[in-house]
């Protein structure tokens, strides 16, 4: 019997290539379909893969969607972008229902509040990093000593030092390997999106401590220090078709080549520190990740705020971190109480986060 997946976000790029991999495998069946506004897109989809049901929560019954969406699908693909996410992770939750996860606010701001499908294991992660994790973890019958997430540097990694701070959206923009949205992209010449990735994997894999390198090729997706000192990681051309497919077939293997790539293609393979000097607001979202609570929740929404400013030319790049750091320090982190306490605090948030940009653009 096949396993019925819906698939949440799938008009965005992990969803889109989600339904292909669902396409290609016989132990796959296409059980729902849900994106936020993009409707042509969503019947295009609707039309060549036919699931049982289709829906955009643009519509104003967000709720009401996830629920049809995700109620009678044995295996949920979340890659929902924004708190609409975390909603439906905890929906997954609720129904007991596996969770391939692509949505960072389930865990970056959730991930106490899913504790539960943590704990049993219902959590299988799509992002090629935790998915290498993940993957690397199998067989390791004693604690591992390190994870060590890799980064590509972003479109910053080679600038000057000096010029960082001033740099323009359009120089933030070029990603020198992905072609992403805005924000992940200025996330990702800011690092902020690796610290993310840092405290995702803590959530998944707690009691192990997780640093992250610069690694420009992207050939190596992370890899994990075993307890007798040895490394064990995961390699290959940039491909997310690996990890998703791995996700929803989940303990089982997919049972044709899902990519072919060369050792021969993968060129020299090197690997940096991560600067502070360079990429400070990775280092204040780490600070917030060892803070806990509500901290991670506030320097999201202040990143979220930060980051829409500068691509409207009103912030300076470098400004990103200040913004942040402005945020936590005028927040006090408490335990996570539940979704509407999310809320609260991520508005909160945002209202301080968009005075600390009028200062500094003041200034």
């Amino acid at each position: 019997m096949s396993r019925r997946v819906a698939v949440l976000g799938s008009t965005g790029s992990i969803g889109s290539q989600a339904l292909e991999v669902i396409e290609k495998s016989s132990e796959l069946e296409l059980y729902s379909i849900v994106c936020g506004s993009s409707v042509e897109k969503l019947k295009e989809q609707t039309d060549r893969y036919s699931p049982v049901f289709s829906s955009c929560t643009s519509s104003g019954e967000e709720d009401g969607i996830l629920l049809k969406a995700i109620d009678g699908a044995d295996m949920v693909l979340n890659a929902i972008v924004g708190s609409a996410g975390l909603k439906a992770s905890l929906i997954a939750q609720e129904m007991d229902i596996p969770l391939a996860l692509a949505n960072k606010e389930s865990l970056v701001v959730g991930s106490d509040l899913l504790e539960k499908h943590l704990s049993s294991a219902l959590v299988i992660p799509v992002d090629s990093e935790h998915s290498t994790i993940f993957r690397c973890l199998q067989g390791e019958t004693r604690k591992v000593r390190r994870i060590t997430l890799t980064a590509s540097g972003g479109s910053l990694r080679d600038t000057e030092k000096g010029d960082i701070y001033n740099a323009s959206p359009e120089m933030v923009l070029a990603h020198p390997t992905w072609d992403m949205g805005g924000r992940i992209t200025v996330d990702s010449a800011s690092m902020v999106n690796k610290a993310f990735e840092v405290l995702e994997a803590r959530a998944l894999f707690p009691g192990i401590p997780v640093d992250a390198v610069i690694h420009r090729s992207s050939v190596v997706h992370s890899f994990i220090e075993s307890a007798d000192g040895a490394w064990k990681a995961l390699l290959g051309l940039p491909d997310m078709k690996i990890p998703i497919a791995w996700a929803l077939l989940y303990p089982e293997l997919p049972t044709y080549a899902v990519s072919n790539d060369n050792p021969l293609d993968w060129g020299d393979l090197s690997f940096q520190a991560m600067e502070e000097q360079r990429y400070p607001a990775f280092f204040s979202v780490l600070s917030a990740g060892d803070t806990g609570g509500t901290a991670p929740t506030a320097a999201n929404a202040a990143d979220e705020i930060a980051v829409k400013a500068f691509l409207q030319r009103r912030l300076p790049f470098g400004a990103i971190s200040a913004v942040i750091d402005e945020v936590l320090a005028s927040t006090q982190a408490v335990p996570v109480e539940d979704f509407a306490h999310i809320l609260s605090v991520d508005s909160t948030a945002r209202r301080n986060a968009r005075k600390a940009v009028d200062r500094i653009c003041s200034l």
